[in-house]
């Protein structure tokens, strides 16, 4: 099938829009493989799309909308029988007509169009016209060569393509949020890599097949992705002797940054992102997220600080993410969640704290990097 894809925020980029507008060419390309997307008046013009992959298209970073489409000859007699002669589906009753035209030259204006079409498909349904609700739109866009015809359109992720924006660093624990917060960066237009922190408590083949999935679920919508994991055990320990329990996640919490840090700048990543969300857990108070994002001195990011639970939740439905979170796996994070933890940490505590902690080691922590695929 052929499919008509429409961008939003991109008009907004003045002389760099090619750029941007090349960016999601090639992202759509990589993605699907064996589909031609070409540059149109209307929109992007994708051909050979395979209607298994329309649920994934939806929520590829940089596409606000798309439909099925096809192009006809610009006489109006053409299009006309093109547009009565479609099968637009079942369970119709009521329909508008939306004409545009990018070639004003075009002897019918645009209401005109929707005049002469809006009248013979009443003709040919009987269905009724409804402006404000309808249960069908048809859209014709008149170019410059053809006519671009389509039905009611799909509901895209809109926002930036991936990789338009910088490359960014983002926090993979192997909860619900974190994903998120990755491909909510993705649709800012970040090229994102990923860093997890593996729970030497509990190395197994299904933990770790677990990171890799979520991994591999991300780049459904990015392309492939570089993600490293680190070893945790040595930190664990150090943690676990010299930090009070109360005190432990958030020293954990910096130790994880300061690693990040370092390979992010190996990586030429320009920022960390986290699944934090104000409030949601005890390490995510004002005081808390103080103490732990001064460990480093990288821009961070968190793009889900305003969101709650349930809409959180909502999206790994979507991104289908959430059932690969809520696999059995408790993170390094969740190993350190004390009975009573701190809730409103002072900086000049939990830094003396963290004076007890060997930190010339980290820029040589060890790590394992992939580069996984969908």
């Amino acid at each position: 099938m052929n499919l008509i894809a429409h961008f939003d925020e991109i008009f907004l980029k003045g002389n760099n829009q090619k750029l941007f507008i090349e960016c999601l060419k090639n992202n759509l390309c990589a993605l699907f493989p064996g589909t031609k997307v070409k540059r149109i008046e209307a929109g992007l013009w994708i051909e050979n799309f395979q209607e298994i992959d329309i649920a994934r298209l939806a929520l590829v970073p940089g596409v606000a909308n798309f439909a099925v489409a096809f192009k006809c000859e610009l006489d109006i007699v053409k299009i006309t029988q093109a547009v009565i002669n479609y099968n637009w589906g079942i369970d119709i009753s009521t329909f508008r007509i939306k004409a545009e035209r990018s070639d004003k030259r075009y002897p019918l204006n645009s209401l005109e169009i929707e005049k002469k079409l809006g009248s013979e498909i009443n003709i040919k349904f009987g269905y009724k016209v409804n402006l404000k609700k309808p249960d069908l739109t048809i859209y014709i866009n008149i170019g410059s060569e053809d006519a671009i015809i389509y039905g009611n359109r799909y509901t895209g992720a809109g926002g930036l393509p991936s990789g338009s924006s910088g490359k960014v660093m983002c926090l993979l624990s192997g909860g619900i949020d974190s994903p998120v917060a990755a491909y909510k960066m993705m649709c800012r237009g970040a090229e994102i890599e990923l860093v997890h922190f593996q729970n030497q408590t509990q190395v197994t083949q299904e933990v770790s097949q677990k990171i890799m999935d979520l991994t591999a679920v991300l780049a459904r919508y990015h392309g492939k992705i570089h993600l490293h994991i680190v070893p945790f055990a040595e930190w664990q320990k150090q943690i676990v002797i010299n930090i009070p329990s109360d005190y432990r996640m958030l020293l954990t919490r910096r130790i994880m940054f300061r690693i990040a840090n370092s390979i992010a700048k190996k990586r030429k990543c320009q920022a960390l992102i986290t699944g934090d969300s104000l409030g949601q857990v005890a390490s995510q108070t004002l005081e808390n997220l103080t103490a732990v994002y001064q460990a480093v001195d990288i821009l961070k990011l968190a793009p889900l600080i305003g969101e709650n639970k349930i809409t959180i939740t909502a999206l790994a439905r979507q991104l289908e993410t959430l059932e690969i979170s809520n696999r059995p796996y408790e993170d390094c994070c969740s190993l350190f969640v004390a009975k009573h933890p701190q809730t409103k940490a002072r900086l000049m505590d939990v830094q003396a704290l963290e004076k007890k902690l060997d930190l010339t080691t980290i820029d040589k922590t060890e790590y394992n990097s992939y580069y996984i695929g969908m």
